[in-house]
This record gives C-alpha cells, sequence and structure tokens, in this order.
C-alpha cells in the first residue's frame, strides 16, 4: 500500500470540482474536506482531500504501456488544473499558493517517487 497523499484543491467551485473528480480516478480517497472559501481570493474554494495512489496489478509490458500513457496524462491534467492560476499568471503568482518543487517537476514530467 502505498503513503497518504495529501492534496489541497483552490478554485472557482467548478474547476475545484473537476480536478477532485480527476484526482479521485486516482488516489483512494481516504478523506475529503471542504468546500471552505479561499483566504486569499472572493468566489474561490478550497478542498481538502487524502488519499493513496490506486495500485493497478503489474502491466503486462507490451500491452499497458499505453494504459500507463494515458495515466501519466490524466495525473498531468489532474495537477494542472489543481495549480491553475486564477490571475493569468501562472505558478509563480504572488496572489496564489506556493506550488510545491515536487508539483512543479511531475508537471515537467520528471518527478520520481522518493525510495
Amino acid at each position: 500500500m502505498s503513503e497518504p497523499l495529501d492534496v489541497r484543491v483552490i478554485g472557482t467551485p467548478e474547476i475545484a470540482e473537476k480536478a477532485i473528480a480527476l484526482t479521485g480516478e486516482l488516489l483512494n480517497l481516504d478523506r475529503l474536506h471542504g468546500p471552505y472559501p479561499s483566504r486569499k481570493t472572493l468566489g474561490l474554494v478550497r478542498f481538502y482531500l487524502t488519499g493513496r495512489l490506486r495500485t493497478a496489478p503489474a502491466p503486462a509490458l507490451a500491452g499497458n504501456v499505453e494504459r500507463l500513457k494515458c495515466e501519466a496524462s490524466r495525473l498531468r491534467a489532474a495537477l494542472e488544473l489543481l495549480t491553475a492560476c486564477q490571475h493569468g499568471q501562472g505558478l509563480d503568482c504572488p496572489d496564489c499558493e506556493p506550488v510545491p518543487d515536487l508539483v512543479r517537476q511531475a508537471l515537467a514530467g520528471e518527478a520520481v517517487r522518493p525510495a
């Protein structure tokens, strides 16, 4: 079983719910709290999720490569929704919550699981 993962989602109610749905497909959720109003921007909400990465049976090398690529692309799409800046300034917006380095690496396709 994988280590627990804590995720905070901040966005408009519609975008936050889409991000939660996508993230829920990748995680076995243990907890989901929210929506709470954003502390920084009116009209945005916060959700807090805790879950574990879904485990899949060991993939057959040839048959499941496309499925794994699809899952990675869906994870990147979920991360992009989670890190979307409502001010149009990208990941380094001073008005948004800071984006952790591991999330930046995942968006760039360079993240690796710690040993």
